[in-house]
């Protein structure tokens, strides 16, 4: 028997539904509004702090205020007290360095310098077509005085700056090579900075592809290296992220689309916004070649995503020593003077959803290098890292013939004659991209190496 329901009581019963309704999302908002109020009240607590240091210093100090220097001082302690290492406040004149570090294109003569004791600038490499190159600046030159000025360990470091400057502009330098002083006149002009380099291991089928960064150009650059140890008749690879701090994660996602099967998953992340970031290879583009990857303990950020997800697809094994641990996201925000700053908005998560954020990557062959001598120094017979992955690579380059001709496909015809050394023998200089990249993995958040790229 069915009962029915006066109107009366259904106009009571949505009253009542709505009635409480409307008092839970009043007492959610009440507790919302109360949590802002005592925040805003505790900013207003901080900033009166702040205002009544300011007002004590202005009144009482005897020295000189520096606007800028304070105000960048006041920034760097704010994000400082986050407590996050990589999380900071960049200055206006570092951001544009940055930038244009990032972008792979600087206007200078194209060589990586290092100050050493003395303040004078020591080349450690030279760019391919560069100023540098066509005057005869080579490594291990250098570099004494800039322009009238002697260098000494006060000015090093500005003077190494004025190195960048405007294109087609001029500098005058002094070079000391051996025991002869050379001077030497260059024109600065924008150089593509090479971050990958290739050549064949001697004796053998293996590609060798060493990654230093991943800036703007490197996919490009990436892609031709890749080619090139592909058309010599590369039957493996080694790619080396040895000392490869990271960059822009999504030129990173971009070279791994050139290695895995299309439809591979390579990472994803999710913002305190909710914003949700999930990276697929959606290309066509792959390679049969198997994969040797070398780490260390200075492979970070991107590099780590780079290695980790060549093996979480079983197309990599690693040699070498545990990665740094440093999976984050990074977002640069420029702010309205020019300055930036740096914020770790995410974890940065693996093909399944995994997390080498501190931990790092553990490599399938442990291999420890004497920390005496730098690796960057060894010869290849020297470097065992590197003799370690080769004896991997040939490895598993011979089980896949063998898994090859039980399944009756022939092996790859045999490759042309390698190259006689393993030192990189080229670095492809694309034109640079202008492609933002929005969600990066920087160094702009960690203290600034003794050399640069000029």
């Amino acid at each position: 028997m069915n009962k029915k329901i006066s109107l009366g009581a259904a106009i009571a019963f949505i009253l009542i539904v709505a009635t409480a309704t409307f008092s839970m999302t009043m007492v959610f908002a009440t507790n919302q509004f109360n949590l802002k109020v005592v925040a805003l009240k505790e900013r207003e607590a901080e900033f009166a702090k702040f205002s009544e240091i300011d007002q004590q210093v202005r009144q009482k100090y005897m020295g000189t205020i520096d606007e800028t220097a304070l105000m960048d001082s006041v920034a760097k302690g704010y994000l400082s007290g986050l407590g996050d290492p990589y999380s900071a406040y960049i200055d206006a004149r570092t951001y544009d360095r940055i930038l244009r570090s990032q972008g792979g294109s600087l206007a200078g003569i194209g060589a990586v310098l290092e100050a050493n004791s003395s303040g004078y600038l020591l080349v450690t490499q030279v760019y391919p077509e560069s100023p540098a190159e066509s005057n005869g600046l080579e490594v291990n030159d250098l570099i004494v005085r800039i322009g009238e000025t002697d260098l000494t360990p006060e000015n090093s470091a500005q003077l190494q700056e004025s190195i960048q400057g405007e294109s087609g502009t001029k500098i005058s330098l002094l070079v000391r090579k051996g025991t002869e002083d050379v001077p030497m006149e260059m024109v600065r002009r924008p150089v593509v900075v090479p971050t990958v380099f290739s050549s064949m291991i001697a004796d053998t089928e293996i590609g060798y592809l060493r990654i230093t960064a991943f800036n703007d150009n490197s996919s490009n650059q990436f892609n031709t290296e890749l080619q090139r140890v592909i058309d010599s008749g590369a039957k493996s690879l080694i790619i080396d992220l040895r000392d490869n701090r990271g960059g822009a994660l999504r030129t990173a996602v971009r070279m791994l689309e050139r290695l895995l099967p299309g439809g591979s998953p390579i990472a994803s992340y999710t913002k305190r916004d909710g914003t949700y970031e999930n990276f697929i290879d959606t290309t066509a583009k792959s390679v049969s070649q198997p994969v040797v990857v070398l780490v260390n303990g200075a492979t970070a950020s991107s590099a780590e995503l780079f290695a980790h997800t060549l093996k979480a697809h079983d197309m990599a094994s690693l040699v070498g020593t545990t990665t740094m641990g440093k999976g984050v996201v990074q977002e640069t925000i420029q702010l309205s003077d020019g300055s930036a700053i740096s914020l770790v908005v995410a974890e940065l998560l693996g093909p399944t959803g995994e997390s080498f954020n501190l931990t790092g990557l553990k490599p399938d062959f442990e291999v420890v290098l004497s920390p005496e001598t730098p690796w960057t120094d060894l010869a290849q017979s020297e470097d065992l890292q590197l003799q370690k992955a080769i004896e991997v690579a040939q490895g598993v380059q011979k089980s896949s013939e063998a898994a090859q001709q039980q399944s009756g496909v022939s092996p790859a015809e045999p490759s042309p004659e390698p190259a006689p050394n393993l030192a990189p023998e080229s670095s492809s200089e694309p034109e640079s991209s202008s492609e933002p990249e929005s969600d990066t993995e920087d160094e702009s958040g960690e203290s600034p190496d003794s050399s640069s790229a000029e």
